[in-house]
């Protein structure tokens, strides 16, 4: 049979109060719970603190014995019964575990938050994904780090250090006011952390570890805004494509990934890095970097002229240098309407919304976009979505970036097409005598 008791030794100052757990003639173990007392306070028959005049601790002292000690029996019992070997390792890990502390300075991401997110970093490289059978993609990893380095910057602000215990929704509020208010950072990138650290959180809680249950309350939520992301329609894209860059070779370059970026859907990861194996019986055929999805898609007029007179691909250049140089080619192209969206100040690093000449606000990210939305209407969404890589149709719809008028307009020129049709269809019309 097993017993719990609580042993206080010497006579003199603050001792440990000790924990001595016992079953039969297996074992006998006595270990400290690291919880002091004067001995002078201390009941052995009745196993608490005494109601002293004074003192301020003996509750809360009292109530954490009563509960360790169901916690230590409970857990032997539901150990014991699976076979788990029970030694004075075993005891000392519960008790940890129970005051949310590391058994030693090898285990404190068992209790830390940061500690356990940095392993969790350093394995990602090797970690198999499911969806995909292919290890973490570098952008994942990347978005970790910058997730890891928010939290720190939330520990040296708060003068803390975060145990899995923490992350409940005071910490959602405090963490979220620090990046969107004193780091100003926007609602879409602070929901981009918030994601992450709910992902640590679920493998933290697949571990076994503490992890406080309202990060999975539905107010610990992941921000988001609507964002002012822009579009070239076809008229701008061809306007791009036409215009003559013979004096600079390295804008008629960009000009040229640009436009096969902007005919394609492709992400920057890999239009960048296409190549003439990518290209079967008329198609580009490549494996998507981030998701790992195969894509096929059929060879745009422009790209083959591109092609053709360059008798292969482009010149490679980095992402940096891509998103510098075509803000050069759209200006030049005469992309200058002021339009209203964001772009970043590269004082503050931060991306600011206003009204803006077009070609500033033009990145990577808008081949993809343009891509979508120009097809939007024209296509069923399955057959672009099959391209641009959305799961579903509630994230393909909020990607496209297709204004009320401009619905309206479509619907405006299929109701001239039908009436066309019908007018055509009456004049075929005649009366039979």
């Amino acid at each position: 049979m097993s017993t719990l008791n609580y042993l206080v030794k010497g006579k003199k100052n603050f001792s440990n109060i000790l924990i001595r757990f016992k079953n039969g003639r297996k074992f006998d173990y006595t270990i400290s719970s690291e919880l002091k007392v004067e001995p002078k306070n201390w009941s052995q028959a009745k196993q608490k603190v005494k109601n002293t005049a004074g003192d301020t601790t003996k509750d809360a002292i009292n109530n954490h014995l009563s509960d360790l000690k169901k916690y230590i029996i409970d857990n032997f019992n539901l150990d014991n019964a699976t076979g788990t070997y029970i030694d004075k390792e075993w005891l000392n890990k519960k008790v940890a575990l129970y005051f949310n502390r590391p058994l030693n300075e090898t285990v404190l991401d068992q209790v830390y938050f940061i500690p356990f997110i940095e392993n969790y970093i350093k394995e990602a490289p090797t970690r198999i994904i499911k969806k995909t059978n292919k290890p973490v993609s570098s952008g994942t990893i990347t978005r970790y780090k910058s997730t890891l380095k928010k939290l720190q910057n939330y520990e040296e602000h708060f003068k803390t250090k975060i145990k899995f215990t923490d992350l409940d929704l005071k910490f959602h509020k405090n963490f979220l006011q620090i990046i969107t208010s004193v780091q100003n950072i926007g609602s879409n990138t602070a929901g981009k952390y918030i994601s992450s650290i709910k992902s640590f959180g679920r493998e933290a809680i697949l571990q076994g570890l503490p992890v406080n249950s309202e990060i999975n309350h539905p107010n610990f939520f992941v921000p988001t805004e609507k964002t002012q992301d822009i579009y070239l329609t076809d008229k701008e894209i061809n306007k791009i494509y036409k215009h003559n860059f013979n004096n600079n070779d390295r804008l008629a370059n960009a000009r040229d990934l640009f436009i096969i970026g902007l005919r394609t859907g492709l992400r920057v990861s890999d239009f960048l890095r296409l190549k003439q194996t990518n290209i079967k019986d008329g198609f580009i055929e490549i494996e998507t970097q981030k998701t790992g999805q195969e894509v096929v898609i059929p060879m745009h007029s422009q790209i083959k002229e591109i092609l053709k007179n360059r008798k292969g691909f482009p010149n490679k250049i980095s992402d940096q240098k891509f998103n510098l140089y075509i803000k050069e080619v759209a200006e030049i192209s005469g992309l200058k309407e002021l339009t209203f969206g964001g772009k970043i100040n590269k004082k503050t690093n931060r991306k600011e919304k206003g009204t803006y000449p077009k070609h500033e606000l033009i990145t990577s990210h808008i081949c993809r976009r343009s891509f979508a939305s120009n097809l939007y209407g024209e296509l069923p969404n399955m057959v672009i979505m099959g391209i641009t890589g959305h799961k579903t149709e509630t994230q393909f719809l909020k990607y496209i970036k297709i204004t009320p008028k401009e619905n309206a307009n479509k619907l405006k020129e299929y109701w001239a097409k039908q009436n066309e049709k019908n007018s055509y269809e009456q004049l075929k019309m005649k009366i039979v005598k």
